[in-house]
């Protein structure tokens, strides 16, 4: 069966949507298969939020603040694919993961999977989030948070015809308890599996600091971060399977973790295509040298927005060549990219003004964040979309828009 990821573009922030369909008739000629002949049987969102807003570049003249816009786009098309689901999963979705309570990964929730009226316009199925409700919404007493994970008020959000069917629940696991199955192998289905989760938050019951190698501390929020590893299928003759590693806001000793947690299994390494959605927002405390030698990814894509902390942007083009540096040894030929094999990417330049700036590749280097003001228009973003197992497994598809 095939999926196909999206990764929005939100600016300063990240929203990763996973959408499972089949196929009805035929793929269209052994290429991936047409928009109108597949037919959605689940969907699982990854966080939405966002401190400083990119309206996506199909926007432009629209009207609305880059906040309404970007947030719109985003809405209109999660409407598309909830709408083409077969039976009870039309219009819902299966899971909503909170990955961790940063607002750049939440805040915009409410304004995507609500209406005017404060109510649901999908239904959830299941929603899953790391560290307390309260990590959320602080002393906020309102709002969509709020109503989604305080104790007793998740069942408020219904609208009559969609809400949350059960109650939201943490995700307090650690090491042993990993990897917990999603969607477990079943026949004709890729599985989606929860590898890290809470690994370094509240032992004892006191919030801890995850230590990178010697540089610096990174927040228990982060080192809790939500990260799934979605397997496709194995391929006709080869029985090689694609991988997608969706590692949200995790920085280096998740990545250590994860590596040696998988010295007899290797579940992290490529047997196919691997496709490694970069943690931190491309942060150079995220994917590090081991990391990207131990996964050989065919492409990087990263939430990327052109906020500055403390005089540095992500990903900061130093950071990049680094990657790059690394992954040249081992040959992993270029993705072919769709419409256009060259596509625009953003990278933060020390010195440079602005800051940020806009370049060309044909390298798997894919941010969200892909031009700059030019002719009095401001900073747009582009979504990208990647599929796999269309039109067989094995096959792919990567896509910017």
């Amino acid at each position: 069966m095939p999926v196909e990821v999206i990764f929005f573009n939100v600016g300063q922030g990240d929203c990763t949507f996973l959408w499972f369909y089949e196929v009805q008739g035929g793929s269209g000629g052994g290429a991936v298969s047409p928009l109108a002949n597949r037919q959605g049987v689940g969907a699982a969102l990854i966080d939405c939020g966002s401190l400083l807003a990119t309206p996506h570049h199909s926007t432009v003249g629209q009207p609305g603040t880059d906040d309404q816009r970007m947030v719109g786009h985003i809405r209109q098309v999660i409407a598309d694919r909830l709408g083409r689901n077969a039976g009870a999963a039309k219009d819902r979705l299966d899971y909503l993961f909170l990955s961790h309570p940063d607002t750049d990964h939440h805040n915009k929730l409410g304004a995507l999977l609500c209406n005017s009226a404060g109510t649901l316009d999908f239904g959830i199925q299941e929603v899953w989030h790391t560290g307390k409700p309260q990590d959320y919404y602080g002393r906020q007493t309102q709002g969509f948070i709020y109503d989604l994970l305080a104790k007793g008020r998740w069942g408020n959000l219904t609208n009559g015809t969609h809400a949350v069917a059960k109650a939201p629940w943490r995700v307090p696991l650690h090491s042993a308890a990993l990897p917990v199955p999603i969607a477990p192998g079943a026949t004709g289905m890729p599985e989606l599996s929860l590898i890290s989760s809470s690994l370094y938050a509240e032992p004892g019951g006191k919030k801890a600091v995850s230590k990178v190698r010697g540089k610096r501390s990174s927040t228990w929020k982060n080192a809790a971060s939500l990260v799934f590893l979605l397997t496709g299928e194995p391929a006709p003759g080869t029985g090689l399977r694609q991988k997608v590693l969706l590692m949200a806001d995790a920085e280096e000793g998740v990545e250590d973790f994860l590596m040696g947690s998988d010295l007899v299994n290797r579940k992290y390494q490529r047997e196919s295509n691997l496709w490694l959605k970069a943690g931190h927002h491309g942060s150079m405390w995220a994917t590090s040298d081991e990391w990207v030698a131990y996964t050989t990814p065919d492409a990087l894509l990263i939430s990327s927005g052109r906020a500055s902390f403390g005089g540095t942007g992500m990903p900061a083009e130093s950071h990049l060549n680094d990657i790059r540096k690394v992954l040249a040894p081992h040959g992993i030929p270029q993705p072919a990219i769709a419409p256009q094999q060259q596509h625009a990417y953003a990278s933060f330049q020390k010195g440079n003004q602005p800051p940020f700036v806009v370049q060309n590749t044909s390298e798997g280097i894919c941010t969200t964040l892909v031009e700059s003001p030019v002719g009095g228009r401001g900073w747009l973003g582009v979504d990208w979309h990647l599929i796999i197992d269309d039109p067989q497994p094995g096959a792919y598809h990567l896509e910017y828009n």
